[in-house]
């Protein structure tokens, strides 16, 4: 979910990576990118802890979910209009 993975990960090789990334007032971070996109075999442990499509510890994404879940929120993946992966991060926003 970070955008350090999506500018890794978010484009096709030889290509620059496209990355785009918008915060609402509701408390939605939303990140897309370019890149292969999810693979449907990988969509349903994807924060699972120790799974990786690519070959790292897998824990990034599953941390960032338990943090998300912790606050009464969720983190989501669905294709992306950049034809990757598109990210989304929805926190309760304070005072609501």
């Amino acid at each position: 979910m970070s955008p350090r993975n999506a500018l890794h990960h978010g484009h096709a090789p030889g290509h620059p990576a496209t990355v785009d990334i918008t915060v609402t007032a509701d408390g939605t971070v939303t990140v897309d990118d370019a890149g292969p996109g999810i693979s449907p075999a990988l969509a349903h442990s994807l924060f699972q802890r120790f799974h990786s499509g690519s070959g790292s510890t897998g824990l990034g994404l599953s941390i960032a979910s338990w943090i998300a879940h912790a606050h009464d929120g969720t983190l989501t993946v669905d294709p992306s209009a950049h034809g990757g992966a598109r990210f989304i991060l929805k926190l309760p926003a304070l005072g609501r």
